[in-house]
């Protein structure tokens, strides 16, 4: 169900106050991690299944493409009591902690690869008045960059964690 071998780092942590009860906080930073993709709670979700590196979470937000695979883990903590409204309220404050992991598929490794060997192969092209160094500088270099570019990290991912957190402590 899960790709285990995503590994799952420290995205930060974002905190706020707010008079709202734990339950409700709860349920809004489920809200949040719900426009991204699929979330389930860590008792819809079997430990066996997930990467190692998932630790202890509430919420887990699976929004994988078939060309990456992208989770968040979500942690929801009360961090004590901050204060009191004009009306003798209770302020409460709140942690949410972010674990955020992607990793690219198969299917997305071998598209990059076969593109990048067309720019490769495109650079033995004999393209009249150029000196072949230079197409096969060319090919080689974009085949790179290509390669460079659907390789790496989703920067995606790492910006939506950020959003949330952000969210959070607006």
């Amino acid at each position: 169900m899960f790709d285990k071998k995503v590994l799952l780092i420290d995205a930060g942590t974002g905190m706020f106050e707010t008079e709202k009860p734990f339950g409700t906080v709860a349920g809004g930073v489920k809200v949040e991690l719900q426009k991204y993709g699929r979330v389930l709670r860590a008792s819809e979700v079997d430990p066996a299944d997930l990467p190692e590196m998932a630790g202890e979470f509430d919420y887990f937000l699976d929004w994988s493409t078939p060309l990456r695979k992208r989770y968040i883990a979500c942690k929801v903590e009360d961090a004590g009591k901050a204060g009191e409204t004009g009306e003798g309220e209770e302020i409460r404050r709140y942690a949410v902690s972010f674990k955020e992991g992607n990793r690219n598929t198969a299917l997305r490794r071998v598209c990059a690869l076969l593109i990048a060997h067309i720019f490769f192969i495109g650079g033995f092209v004999k393209i009249p008045g150029v000196p072949r160094v230079l197409t096969l500088g060319a090919g080689i270099c974009l085949g790179l960059f290509t390669m460079y570019r659907w390789l790496r990290p989703s920067m995606r991912a790492q910006q939506v964690a950020a959003e949330l957190r952000d969210y959070l402590d607006g």
